[in-house]
């Protein structure tokens, strides 16, 4: 070893010390990093595996279950942490010492030991910093690593992201005290990528970032603004130098950063969710109060006591509300920082087979490693005969050292509350800033992004679900089987998928979704969409290849939704009637919800020919679909398809469900108000288009068949039609009232003598998100991404309407600014 350091042209003393080493040099094989660290040092062998395939891993702290949280608070959010982590295809690494070793990767029975302060391990546990290694390791010392620490150790191994929940910084009076933490002068000699909240808002976070700055710190905000987040607050009143706005951004800053000459090190910070900031503002203004408390009371000037000071108030005055607020912001972290070492192991993986980001030594790249190689010959084949499930399934991926696994850490998956049945495509997207001109090719670029309405609709619901929640269950086309042989001879067939179908199961794992409900069909191409947009992002032409999807086979849905029973079931007109047919009649059986987008004009008789049959004869019965997201066009055309001359039955059972709603000229007048009504501020009537083309009529016409109607509206905004049981809130003394709830909205109380007895018909519009015309990237996955967000809030029955259905059109506002489908 120290022949190789002398010809690389460090001269090293035999003798030096591991720290000189590691600092000098940047230590990124595993293999001498572990005869450095010799027996001091214990790696599971997830962490192993992972650095050893060139996998990602995530490194974490252990100072917040020591020192950070209570128990039982830290126990979960350490396992949180490690299950988010692992749902992303990330190796967690929580790094701690146990008697006087280092451990790389933690067992759940270290964890439950580490966290508890009455257990023998845990009892005079120490917090470590750099400066605490040695002596912790010669005395035998059990502790939690900080910032600094876990930084040092993680480098050492080659492990490049770090997820922590808020870093040191300068404290306040510093320039008194000269109180700043280690974390700021690690992160100038560390090279690594840090996520973080910000720094704690107890902290001068304007001199903090001078610091950072004086120490060659690259920092940079995460997302659309460029404000440097204040731990409790999306923003410090401080700007980033820079600013990364998703996981691809992120991860080739990173990796330039690391593929520099002298490797850099970066911090991301990342802004607490939208949904805790008003939490958050609240818990910043104790902060506040605690520091002019603090100097009132002259604790101020009390150097290294003044922060435990800080913090103990602060938890007072929040009544605990801080520390939900700490677990809510770091799994958040964890989830970004978990995509972007995702992002960021695939440059890694492109330099090291084909050369892309830096020049290879040998100038080339070996175009053999990205030949299929199949799975373990153990793997069960995923068919049409074998029932989707949640059972660990290897599925093959472009490389042939690894695969993509449907679990965590080949453990089994949980039931999904969500499936959604549909497509799922590559979809090639093509802009030019000139005219596009017939017959002949225009300069422009083309983009490779996952597609497929079904595809779509899930990573938006599973990108606000908890991980695992959402299954997507479609098809991938693969080339004739490859033959192996069980060790008992026994010859299995394994499909290999096609050049999109690798590419697809890349993507769906990279975006966070669990794959064991993907099915391969031999001989058929994976499906794939090319698009060809204007420069404003508006659709101009494309050809969609989505046949494979139409051969799904109705008996494995029907097996796999009672296998499964979800919460919800989602689909979209891509599949065939039949299957629909399937779907509808298994939710009916088992009193499941079902959710059905109609996808496009030509497939929307495959969702009618289902309505018409499962009409029910009462109209006290569920109705055959629960909720559908038409456009206006969809819904036109649905309802000329379910409205037109059908035999006498189908007609005699409509209008007898319609009539028992018993909407009398009350309902008729709120209507004619609400769509009448003028916006202050612009003196127009700006809902008067659903009366001009007959919106209510037609929903009301499509009632007997569809629960709840989810109208897309486009720039005029999304509104919502449906019956429901729950009073809406507050309940004006007239029923026919409009309501100013924050929204609009008009509720009618039906019937009381009736078969809806109990019951109210709502309507309520939601204005579309603001953005400027020239933020638009591309209009594609819009709805897509609406529709997700809502099934997500359905899911979510705590959550009022108004607040996830906001929720879910500020996710459309950045799918319109990203050229994903799903922003």
């Amino acid at each position: 070893m120290l022949t190789r350091i002398f010809r690389r042209g460090l001269s090293v003393h035999p003798h030096q010390r591991l720290g000189s080493i590691i600092a000098r040099k940047g230590i990124h094989d595993l293999v001498t990093a572990k005869r450095l660290w010799g027996n001091r040092m214990v790696i599971s062998e997830e962490v192993h595996h992972a650095l050893s395939t060139s996998q990602p891993v995530i490194a974490l702290e252990s100072a917040i279950i020591t020192h950070g949280m209570p128990h039982p608070t830290n126990l979960n959010t350490a396992s949180s942490l490690e299950t988010i982590i692992r749902s992303k295809g990330v190796a967690p690494a929580t790094i701690a010492l146990i008697n006087g070793k280092i451990h790389v990767g933690l067992t759940e029975s270290d964890l439950i030991q580490l966290s508890d302060p009455d257990s023998m391990i845990s009892k005079g546990a120490v917090k470590i910093s750099r400066r605490d290694l040695g002596p912790s390791i010669a005395m035998k010392k059990t502790g939690g690593t900080t910032v600094a620490g876990t930084m040092y150790i993680a480098e050492s191994l080659g492990i490049k992201v770090f997820v922590t929940g808020g870093i040191g910084g300068v404290h306040r009076g510093a320039e008194n005290s000269m109180d700043i933490s280690a974390d700021l002068l690690e992160l100038g000699r560390t090279p690594m990528a840090v996520f973080c909240a910000g720094a704690k808002s107890i902290l001068d976070i304007p001199r903090t970032l001078e610091v950072l700055e004086t120490q060659g710190v690259c920092v940079a905000s995460y997302g659309d603004n460029q404000d440097f987040p204040a731990f409790y607050t999306p923003s410090s009143g401080c700007q980033s130098p820079w600013r990364v706005g998703d996981a691809d951004a992120a991860a080739r800053l990173i990796y330039t950063q690391l593929t520099l000459p002298s490797k850099l090190a970066t911090l991301i910070g990342v802004p607490i969710p939208s949904e805790y900031a008003d939490a958050g503002l609240e818990v910043q203004r104790s902060v506040e109060q605690a520091v002019r408390e603090s100097v009132e009371k002259g604790i101020d000037k009390a150097g290294k006591e003044v922060t435990p000071w800080l913090l103990k108030r602060v938890g007072e005055l929040t009544g605990g509300k801080a520390l939900g607020l700490n677990v809510n912001l770091i799994e958040n972290n964890a989830r970004i920082g978990a995509d972007v070492a995702v992002k960021l192991a695939e440059l890694y993986r492109l330099e090291s087979e084909f050369g892309i980001g830096r020049e290879k030594r040998n100038g080339r790249g070996n175009a053999f490693n990205y030949i299929y190689s199949p799975p373990s010959s153990s793997a069960k084949r995923l068919s049409q005969n074998n029932p989707i499930s949640s059972s660990t399934t290897a599925v093959p991926t472009s490389s042939p050292k690894s695969t993509i696994r449907s679990t965590p850490s080949g453990g089994t998956l949980p039931p999904p509350q969500v499936m959604v049945f549909g497509s799922a495509a590559i979809d090639l997207t093509s802009t030019s800033p000139s005219r596009l001109e017939p017959r002949t090719t225009t300069p422009g670029t083309i983009f490779v992004s996952p597609g497929g309405v079904g595809r779509n609709i899930a990573e938006a619901a599973q990108n606000i679900l908890p991980e695992n929640s959402v299954q997507l269950v479609s098809l991938f086309g693969s080339t004739a089987p490859n033959a192996h042989n069980h060790s008992d001879g026994e010859e299995i067939n394994l499909d290999k998928p096609d050049a999109f179908g690798k590419l697809l199961m890349l993507e769906l794992a990279s975006a966070g979704l669990r794959i064991d409900g993907l099915i391969g069909q031999i001989g058929k191409a994976t499906a794939a969409c090319s698009l060809t947009l204007e420069k404003n992002g508006d659709l101009v032409a494309g050809v969609a290849d989505m046949c494979i999807v139409e051969t799904m086979s109705p008996d494995v849905v029907e097996q796999s939704i009672k296998r499964q029973k979800p919460e919800m079931v989602v689909f979209d007109c891509n599949i065939t009637s039949k299957v629909i047919d399937a779907i509808l009649k298994t939710c009916g059986e088992l009193n499941i919800p079902t959710f059905c987008d109609p996808t496009s004009l030509p497939k929307i008789p495959r969702l009618t020919t289902s309505l018409l049959s499962l009409l029910p004869s009462s109209p006290s019965d569920p109705r055959p679909l629960t909720h559908l997201s038409p456009n206006v066009l969809e819904l036109d055309n649905l309802y000329s398809l379910l409205t037109s001359s059908h035999s006498d039955e189908v007609e005699e059972k409509s209008w007898e469900y319609i009539n028992s709603l018993n909407l009398t000229s009350n309902w008729r007048n709120a209507v004619e108000r609400f769509t009448n009504q003028i916006t202050p501020q612009t003196n127009y009537k700006d809902k008067e288009w659903i009366s001009n083309q007959g919106i209510i009529t037609k929903m009301i016409g499509c009632l007997p068949f569809i629960s709840s109607f989810w109208l897309k509206a486009s720039n005029r905004g999304l509104l919502h039609l449906h019956l429901t049981s729950t009073p809406p809130s507050p309940v004006s003394s007239s029923s026919t009232e409009i309501e100013a709830r924050g929204r609009d909205s008009i509720s009618y109380k039906l019937d009381d003598g009736g078969v809806h007895k109990g019951k109210w018909i709502v309507l309520t519009h939601y204005p579309s998100p603001d953005i400027n015309q020239d933020e638009i990237v591309s209009t594609t996955g819009a709805g897509d991404t609406l529709v997700g967000g809502i099934i997500a809030g359905l899911i979510n029955a705590q959550q009022d309407e108004q607040a996830y259905v906001e929720k879910a059109l500020q996710r459309v506002k950045r799918s319109l600014m990203s050229r994903r489908a799903v922003g």
